[in-house]
């Protein structure tokens, strides 16, 4: 993937580790949480896929504070 932002606006671009970020939670998105979508969406239900997707993969809660059970991340990782 290109790396986004453009050498003339070096303030607005993200990181490595923001742009590695996106890519493994774009391809979990698609592998794991896109299959359900449409029958999440017609049963009008909780998306459980999504959230044990996320939760197999630490990536649920990430700006929440280590000690209330998240990551405790910044919501921008650079």
């Amino acid at each position: 993937m290109a790396s986004s932002g453009s050498a003339d606006f070096d303030l607005f671009r993200i990181s490595e580790e923001h742009e590695m970020l996106r890519d493994a939670v774009r391809s979990l998105a698609e592998a794991k949480i896109a299959p359900f979508a449409a029958e999440v969406d017609e049963q009008a239900r909780f998306p459980q896929e999504a959230l044990d997707a996320l939760l197999a993969n630490d990536l649920h809660a990430v700006h929440v504070p280590e000690e209330y059970g998240g990551a405790g991340r910044t919501r921008w990782p650079w």
